[in-house]
């Protein structure tokens, strides 16, 4: 999680559904939520960085450190090679673009309507929602050792900065990740840069899904996800008017979805709408 400034929203973005996409899979709409371990061996690893094009492989070697590089192919891996399965397309010939207002999507035929998706991953986790029928934002983060009530107190609102300061600890960390974790989930659904959304507040008393007002007036609906266990932090948002009944939740290691089928396997349904 990198200190806010004028840093895009990471990947979330529109592709048409094909024909070929198994009914099984269509069933699991509205929200289609693979949860991925991407604590690899190398020979996984290996096989991720061949997965991916030479944009991305570009993009891959600026990174200073092996372990980012790694994080970087592993996640990048499990966005191609789960939308691959689902529109027909070799994971490495799939491009994306990005909008004005900062949303990737994908470019070709399908570019601005159909499938929605937004990735996100933190260390030894990444997530990928999927969604027919509108926008999607996912995020996830590691909880860990940060200078939260300093943090909390220059981007946040006052009541959610208080009441980080209010805690020390990891108690003070885990507050701040789950308040960041919903922010960033909306900015990613509306589009734009983080540090714009990090005063939207989030209101993290309220239980179950809760309401956010986003650019323009309208309004979004976010909440955790209990998928990313301890030491994670997950959250998802959608248009308020989606209002899905529940997400469909497919856990998997990266090497399992790498070398199966990644829309099959089933999956576990979790509700949106209960606390």
């Amino acid at each position: 999680m990198p200190v806010p400034a004028s840093v895009p929203v990471p990947e979330s973005a529109s592709v048409p559904v094909p024909e070929s996409v198994p009914e099984s899979v269509l069933a699991s709409a509205p929200v289609l939520l693979w949860c991925v371990s991407t604590r690899a061996p190398d020979r996984v690893v290996r096989a991720a960085r061949l997965l991916l094009p030479a944009a991305d492989r570009e993009r891959m070697a600026r990174l200073r450190y092996r372990t980012d590089q790694d994080a970087f192919a592993l996640s990048r891996a499990v966005l191609r090679r789960c939308l691959g399965a689902l529109t027909g397309e070799a994971p490495a010939e799939l491009r994306f673009t990005r909008r004005d207002n900062g949303k990737p999507e994908v470019a070709g035929a399908g570019q601005g309507s159909g499938l929605a998706f937004s990735l996100s991953h933190t260390a030894g986790l990444t997530l990928l929602a999927v969604t027919w029928g509108g926008p999607v934002g996912i995020d996830v983060e590691r909880v860990r050792q940060v200078a939260a009530a300093r943090i909390a107190a220059r981007y946040f609102p006052a009541d959610e900065a208080a009441a980080v300061a209010a805690r020390s600890g990891h108690e003070a960390w885990d507050r701040f990740f789950r308040l960041w974790v919903r922010k960033e989930a909306c900015v990613k659904v509306w589009g734009g840069r983080l540090r714009e959304g990090l005063r939207t507040p989030v209101h993290l008393a309220v239980p179950g899904p809760a309401t956010v007002q986003g650019p323009g007036g309208r309004l979004w609906r976010v909440r955790d996800l209990a998928c990313a266990a301890a030491p994670y932090r997950a959250a998802v948002a959608l248009p308020r008017e989606a209002r899905p009944p529940y997400v469909t939740i497919r856990q998997k290691s990266v090497a399992e979805l790498l070398e199966g089928d990644p829309t099959g396997g089933g999956g576990r349904r979790c509700t949106l709408n209960a606390p």
